[in-house]
């Protein structure tokens, strides 16, 4: 926004809308949203005589965080991942009780677009297979990654290593 346009809006006289005087609203409930209610509601004295009030579109919370169901299997869909440097999502989860899942050798990876899967990993290997063959699979797996995304996953692990402590 250009900067005359920018000191222009600042001089426009400001009201209280429709809401009350110190009403504060959040619009979307995910983990942004979610973690802003609770914190108003049990760390800062804002809402002393004011209502908080939170905007979903859906019916019920959570945003893009989401446990479906398909065939009986449970998956973790949509933002499921917190990285390690948002350090004010990862205080909200620990927060909550909430430990961090790590990945193992069996898990599968799959990128579903809604109607298929754009790409998937092989599937685990049974346990007490040979370390022979289990390299092979990882390495296949990682062809598979290359052939679809080519060199943008390297840059982007680059882009959010965690650098030690």
């Amino acid at each position: 926004m250009p900067m005359p346009i920018l000191l222009l809006l600042l001089l426009l006289p400001q009201g209280q809308g429709h809401g009350g005087a110190g009403d504060i609203c959040i619009v979307g409930s995910g983990i942004s949203g979610s973690s802003t209610a609770f914190f108003f509601t049990n760390y800062t004295t804002a809402l002393s005589g004011a209502q908080l009030r939170v905007f979903e579109r859906r019916a019920k919370v959570g945003g893009r965080l989401a446990t479906v169901t398909v065939s009986g299997d449970h998956f973790e869909a949509g933002g499921s991942i917190i990285h390690p440097r948002n350090l004010h999502v990862r205080r909200f989860a620990d927060l909550l009780g909430l430990e961090a899942k790590t990945d193992g050798d069996d898990d599968w990876l799959g990128i579903w677009d809604g109607h298929r899967f754009v790409f998937q990993t092989l599937r685990p290997l049974p346990p007490g297979t040979s370390w022979l063959r289990r390299k092979l699979h990882t390495l296949v797996n990682s062809l598979r990654l290359f052939k679809r995304y080519g060199l943008s996953l390297l840059k982007m692990d680059r882009f959010v290593q965690v650098p030690p402590p």
